[in-house]
């Protein structure tokens, strides 16, 4: 089905066309597809507004207001969609393309470390990805307190870092906020027909299956052939005055003859041709000698003979 075809299914099936809030939800979606081998449409679609998310989407991870802390630089945002930390602690955004060194956050039980510095040089995306595999995320800075304490870890490098925000324009079929997105490397693509999202379950590792863009085939409302129909009224003067004109097959082969004619003169081969029937439920009547059409008909061919002869 397209994308469109598919929401309006799973609305009618189930709920919505599936939203995934996190790594453990991917995990179960790519799990309970992956007899199928194949890529799925899931629910998120590009919508006509950006807004500022944190890419560590668990809602129990913030606090009330939480999400929306910035630290802006004076003068931003401006261009880009990824925002940096600078070593003064301040934010600004740039192209998610560029190469930087990053902060993850790790959140696992089994590790004393919160913040972990990687001094290697990645886009937003590469970054993104290897924070979820060796970590958590891509760390997000909800307060003050903490803002000040990623900003001592990266003072002394000199270096400004990748943090977890980011803005775009994707939303949720069932309205659903989630900020997770998990694209594929250099897949996300910036063409505006590329507007639905897809998600494989070829990849070896499901826990890390990636997303990818995708044009939404639309949705075709074939258009109503436009009918033209011509009446023609046809006078016959068969050389064989006993042919009978009732007969299914007489009347048959005329038309086939007339169809013939039509394809000489550069009609449609499809074009269709068939009989009217008049009330009485006859196609033909016999012109009989006195009716009005025959007393005109005489009329003219005597004016058409005084022409001549004048």
């Amino acid at each position: 089905m397209n994308w469109t075809d598919a929401q309006s299914y799973c609305r009618e099936k189930y709920t919505d066309l599936a939203t995934v809030d996190d790594m453990e939800d991917l995990n179960r979606l790519i799990t309970s597809g992956s007899s199928y081998n194949s890529w799925f449409w899931i629910g998120l679609k590009k919508g006509d507004s950006m807004k500022w998310h944190w890419s560590l989407s668990d809602r129990r991870f913030y606090r009330k207001g939480e999400t929306e802390f910035r630290n802006w630089d004076t003068g931003t945002p401006q261009n880009g969609n990824c925002a940096l930390m600078s070593t003064a602690g301040l934010w600004y955004n740039t192209s998610c393309d560029d190469q930087h060194h990053f902060i993850c956050y790790d959140g696992k039980q089994d590790t004393n470390l919160t913040y972990v510095l990687i001094q290697e040089n990645k886009t937003w995306i590469d970054a993104q990805s290897y924070c979820r595999q060796h970590h958590t995320d891509l760390v997000s800075v909800r307060n003050q307190t903490e803002n000040t304490e990623i900003e001592k870890k990266i003072s002394l490098r000199g270096l400004p870092v990748w943090i977890g925000l980011f803005q775009d324009s994707w939303i949720w079929s069932d309205q659903s906020d989630s900020s997770f997105r998990n694209w594929w490397p250099e897949w996300l693509l910036t063409d505006q027909s590329y507007s639905c999202t897809m998600v494989s379950s070829y990849s070896p590792d499901p826990s890390y299956s990636k997303w990818i863009n995708h044009p939404c085939p639309a949705v075709e409302t074939p258009e109503k052939p436009q009918l033209k129909r011509q009446v023609l009224r046809m006078k016959l003067n068969p050389k064989d005055q006993n042919l009978n004109f009732s007969d299914p097959a007489v009347q048959d082969s005329i038309l086939q003859e007339i169809r013939n004619k039509l394809k000489e003169q550069g009609l449609p081969a499809d074009i269709k041709v068939t009989w009217k029937k008049q009330p009485d439920g006859k196609v033909f009547h016999k012109e009989e000698e006195g009716s009005p059409k025959k007393e005109e008909e005489e009329k003219m061919k005597k004016r058409m003979m005084t022409k001549r002869e004048l």
